[in-house]
């Protein structure tokens, strides 16, 4: 195997323009790792549940029978009052055991691939120059990583949007140090990070909202210092050092996956194919180069969806095309999504909602069978059988017409 690995990365990988095809990146992967059916049995595309409705691990415990009756291949849920990843405050492992208790006793069935959460929130000014903050800050990770082991959780949601400081922006708080020596700092927490969370799962998968592919703006730009200015510029710009840090610290057996958030909005299925190839090709720019083969080998590209503004539940209703469609033409639009979502991720999409509760049935009307008949005709192989690009026109053709009159009646 490992003759077979390294005449891949002679010939096809440090060799390779930018282009290089996805075709030879997957059967790279293939040879270079096990299936993962081979460690996690079950179907290879996998539906992830997460929303508003995240629930905590003694809720899952209690519940979990009727829970798994649900469409999903597994939850991300959250301890309770622990689950911030920059929190540098130093938690209390006696404190945490109740909840260890409870994630050692749920009884997973069918729900193969579960998540615990943690948020990117900055709400105890951080500092990425800090070593004893990062030192509370990786005792704190690998207590996480813990508890997702006691539960028998495939991996880590990290969610790095920041709900409050904006640990990503240079230009906020570092203006004294220049940006390539913050990208360097921020590099080395990213690899202390990932190594706080192998060593309690050393096969961890780490399933993150956002990658590489956020900066898809900017993978044009052929001039390497320009594209650094343009990353000192951008509000998250310190996250792709992040990102390489933590590739570059992976273990063997870990997988990042990019859950790439901007598919929610997504109206046709030729978007899926180009956002995987955005995450799977174009964001090497943003790769150093001697970690190329190890993005190839360790990088799985993921897919998302938000049944809120597919299924007409945002408000106010009049800014979203769904609001434009029949209830008949939404459950087709949210039935292409969740078909060519599993269809285009490597084996993760996670499914988001606010407005709604799948563990009290808080379900629209549909939305379910939609769902099951999406997983279906992916698992035998099926086309979707519709084509949704009239239905989409149609919505925006009435969303015009309404925004035209309400327009007129303003003035």
């Amino acid at each position: 195997m490992q003759s077979i690995a390294s005449r891949i990365r002679r010939t096809v990988i440090t060799s390779a323009p930018l282009l290089i095809t996805t075709a030879i990146l997957a059967a790279a992967m293939a040879l270079a790792a096990p299936p993962a059916a081979a460690e996690h049995p079950g179907k290879a595309k996998k539906l992830i549940e997460y929303g508003w409705d995240v629930p905590y691990p003694d809720q899952v415990r209690k519940n979990i029978r009727n829970m798994e009756k649900m469409p999903f291949d597994g939850i991300i849920f959250r301890l309770q009052e622990w689950n911030h990843a920059f929190d540098p405050r130093p938690w209390d492992e006696a404190a945490l055991q109740p909840q260890f208790d409870d994630l050692a006793a749920i009884e997973w069935r069918t729900f193969t691939d579960n998540f615990l959460c943690l948020y990117a929130a900055n709400n105890w000014n951080m500092d990425w120059f800090n070593d004893e903050q990062w030192a509370g800050i990786a005792a704190n990770l690998q207590l996480s990583a813990k508890a997702a082991r006691i539960g028998r959780c495939v991996g880590i949601v990290f969610d790095p949007e920041p709900y409050g400081e904006n640990p990503w922006a240079y230009a906020e708080k570092d203006a004294d140090r220049s940006f390539a020596d913050v990208e360097a700092q921020v590099q080395k927490r990213g690899a202390q990070f990932m190594t706080a969370l192998q060593t309690e799962m050393p096969d961890i998968r780490l399933l993150t909202f956002f990658h590489q592919s956020l900066f898809e703006g900017l993978l044009g730009t052929p001039d390497v210092q320009e594209r650094k200015q343009r990353l000192a510029q951008h509000p998250w710009g310190l996250l792709s050092a992040f990102w390489n840090g933590a590739l570059q610290a992976a273990a063997p057996g870990v997988q990042i996956i990019d859950g790439y958030e901007p598919a929610y909005y997504f109206t046709a299925s030729e978007q899926f194919f180009r956002a995987y190839h955005l995450m799977r090709q174009r964001t090497r720019t943003l790769v150093p180069p001697d970690l190329h083969v190890k993005n190839a080998l360790q990088f799985r590209p993921g897919m998302a969806l938000y049944m809120d503004h597919l299924l007409a539940l945002r408000q106010p209703p009049e800014h979203y095309l769904s609001t434009f469609l029949t209830p008949e033409e939404r459950l087709q639009w949210w039935e292409h999504n969740v078909y060519y979502a599993l269809a285009t991720s490597d084996e993760y999409v996670w499914c988001y909602s606010e407005r709604m509760n799948w563990w009290q049935q808080d379900v629209p009307e549909g939305a379910e069978a939609a769902i099951r008949s999406a997983q279906q005709k992916i698992a035998e192989g099926q086309p979707l059988g519709f084509d949704l690009s009239p239905i989409i026109a149609a919505g925006s053709q009435r969303k015009a017409e309404a925004d035209a009159a309400k327009s007129q009646q303003q003035q």
